[in-house]
C-alpha cells in the first residue's frame, strides 16, 4: 500500500507543479492514478471473496481455527504481493510522464515561468481550464490575499501616511486581507475597462506607540503607560468583513480575433489602474498586551474591546500593477474609532501589496 500512496502523492506534486505546462501530461498522469486505484479496488475484492470462502468452510469445521488464521494470512500476502507487481508496471509510464515534463520544463519552453506567474487574466496562479476561449477569459472568479501597512490620519481626507501625531507605528501595524471576486467587463468585448465586487475579510492590527496600552473602561478606551514589568507588544486589532468594488482599466490594452471577434486579449500580464470603494461590517475588536513580568512570566493578556469602535467601515482604493502584481494604498473615510476611543487619530491608511491572486 505504501507504493500506491506514494505514486499518488507524484501525481499530485508533479501535476500542480506543472499544471500550466503539460496539460497532455496532466491527463495521462490522471489515467494512471485511476489505473492503480482500479487495481486496488480488483484484487482487493478477489482478496474478499476467497476470505468469505474461507469463513464458510471453517464454520463448516472443515477447517481448524489455526488452519484458518494460517490460510488467511497467506491469501492476504499473496495478494498484497500481487497488488504491487501491477503497480510497479505502470511506474515506467510516469516514470516517462515526469521526464517529459522535466524535459519540456527545462528545455522546451523559454516562456514557461511567464505561463506559471502571469497566467490567464493576470493571475499567479490559474487553476482555469486551458482550453478556454480567450472570449471567456475576459470574466471569472479569483481569490487574492493582500499585506499592507496600515496607520491612523487626523481626518478622512489626510493622506498623511506617515504622521507622526499617531499613536500607533508605522511599519509595525499591518492589514491582512482575503477576498473571492468576480471580474466582468464593461462595454464591448475590445473595452479595456473591467469591474470586480466581492466578499472578503479584513484585519486590521495597530501596534501602539511609545510603550502605551490599551485600558478599557466600560465603552471607553484610554491609552495608559504600561507599568507591569517589560513590555513587547502592544496592539489593538479590527476584524471586519468585507465587500469590495473596483474599476480595472488596462493601460496597454492589446487585441486579438476569435471566431471573427475582435476582442481584448487578456491571457497575457498587462498594466493596470484600478480605482474602487470598500464597506464592511466590523464583527470583532480586540486588544492584546504580550509582556514579560516582575519574576520574568510571559503573559499574553488579550481583551473584546466594545463601545469605542465603529461598526461600519467605508474607503477607497487606488492600484497599480502589472501582471499579478499590484500596488496599493486604501484609505478610509470613516473612522474605525469613535468618540468613546482616546485615539489622536482616528482614520485608517495603508499601502501594501497583493501577495497571491488565483483564478478559476
Amino acid at each position: 500500500m505504501k507504493t500506491k500512496i506514494t505514486l499518488i502523492a507524484a501525481l499530485f506534486v508533479f501535476g500542480f507543479s506543472f499544471s500550466q505546462e503539460k496539460p497532455f501530461t496532466e491527463s495521462e498522469m490522471a489515467k494512471y492514478s485511476k489505473k492503480i486505484d482500479s487495481i486496488i479496488v480488483s484484487e482487493k475484492g478477489k482478496m474478499n471473496a476467497e476470505l468469505d470462502a474461507l469463513e464458510k468452510t471453517f464454520k463448516e469445521n472443515k477447517v481448524s481455527a489455526e488452519e484458518k488464521q494460517k490460510q488467511k494470512a497467506e491469501i492476504a500476502q499473496k495478494y498484497e504481493q500481487t497488488i504491487n507487481e501491477k503497480i510497479d508496471l505502470q511506474k515506467s509510464h510516469l516514470e516517462d510522464a515526469t521526464k517529459e515534463l522535466v524535459k519540456n520544463s527545462v528545455m522546451g519552453k523559454a516562456n514557461g515561468l511567464n505561463d506559471v506567474i502571469f497566467a490567464e487574466n493576470n493571475a499567479l496562479f490559474s487553476f482555469r481550464d486551458p482550453k478556454k476561449s480567450k472570449k471567456e477569459l475576459l470574466s471569472g472568479t479569483d481569490v487574492n490575499f493582500s499585506l499592507g501597512f496600515t496607520n491612523l490620519t487626523k481626518s478622512a481626507a489626510s493622506l498623511d501616511l506617515f504622521t507622526k501625531s499617531s499613536d500607533v507605528i508605522f511599519g509595525k501595524s499591518v492589514s491582512l486581507s482575503f477576498e473571492v471576486r468576480y471580474t466582468g467587463q464593461l462595454g464591448k468585448l475590445t473595452s479595456p475597462v473591467f469591474y470586480r465586487i466581492g466578499l472578503g475579510a479584513r484585519s486590521d492590527s495597530y501596534r501602539l506607540a511609545d510603550s502605551k496600552v490599551i485600558v478599557q473602561n466600560e465603552r471607553q478606551i484610554f491609552l495608559e503607560d504600561f507599568s507591569s514589568g517589560n513590555l513587547r507588544i502592544s496592539r489593538i486589532a479590527n476584524n471586519y468583513i468585507i465587500v469590495p468594488v473596483d474599476f480595472v482599466f488596462v493601460l496597454n490594452p492589446k487585441y486579438t480575433t476569435e471566431n471573427e471577434e475582435k476582442m481584448l486579449d487578456n491571457s497575457k500580464g498587462n498594466f493596470r489602474l484600478t480605482a474602487g470603494i470598500y464597506g464592511g461590517v466590523r464583527y470583532l475588536s480586540q486588544s492584546q498586551i504580550l509582556y514579560n513580568n516582575f519574576n520574568d512570566h510571559r503573559v499574553n493578556y488579550r481583551e473584546n474591546i466594545t463601545g469605542s469602535v465603529n461598526d461600519f467601515l467605508f474607503g477607497g482604493k487606488l492600484a497599480v500593477g502589472y501582471g499579478a502584481f499590484n500596488l496599493f494604498i486604501k484609505k478610509d473615510f470613516t473612522p474605525a474609532f469613535n468618540d468613546n476611543a482616546g485615539f489622536t487619530n482616528k482614520y485608517g491608511i495603508q499601502i501594501g501589496l497583493e501577495l497571491l491572486y488565483i483564478n478559476f
